[in-house]
């Protein structure tokens, strides 16, 4: 087993624990994850509940990395195995000029990427509405994208675990 192929099994470990955590914190805003809640939790007097907000930021945040770090590592390798060749594209937008994922899901996890660098520099949030939609991107996306990038790194010869 290759470095990335060891890596790529630790993502693939994290990644759930990873959706679990963010699944429970979105529910602290009620089963249909309120707008109007998050926003008022984001923006409270009280850290309690701007602790909330708070969590789902950081789950975010790592979930973003960790699908992203998923698609270049699974390209290094495929690159390796002489499957694909070397691009400068992003990992998304190399995954989907692959078949791998579809662009639309790489634009709309490019996106997520984007809002979530927007918080790590402390750039106006790009409000408070945008991180909930992002939660909500990835959310919707991540199953679909694990099926898909380990069906097609399997079909590149990586020995991928799941």
């Amino acid at each position: 087993m290759t470095k990335n192929e060891k890596r790529l099994a630790t993502i693939l470990a994290r990644l759930p624990l990873a959706r679990e955590q963010l699944l429970v914190a979105m529910e602290q805003f009620g089963s249909d994850f309120d707008l109007d809640a998050f926003v008022t939790a984001a923006e409270h007097d009280d850290p309690v509940e701007r602790n909330k907000v708070a969590v789902i930021e950081r789950e975010i945040d790592l979930l973003t990395n960790l699908l992203e770090e998923l698609a270049a590592r699974t390209l290094d390798e495929a690159r390796r195995l002489g499957a694909v060749e070397r691009g400068s594209t992003h990992p998304w937008d190399r995954l989907a000029a692959e078949g791998a994922i579809s662009a639309s899901a790489a634009a709309r996890l490019r996106e997520a990427k984007d809002t979530r660098n927007d918080l790590d520099h402390f750039y106006p949030p790009a409000n408070w509405r945008a991180v909930h939609h992002t939660t909500r991107t990835i959310i919707a996306e991540l199953d679909d994208y694990l099926i898909r990038v380990v069906r097609w790194a399997r079909d590149q010869g990586i020995d991928i675990a799941n």
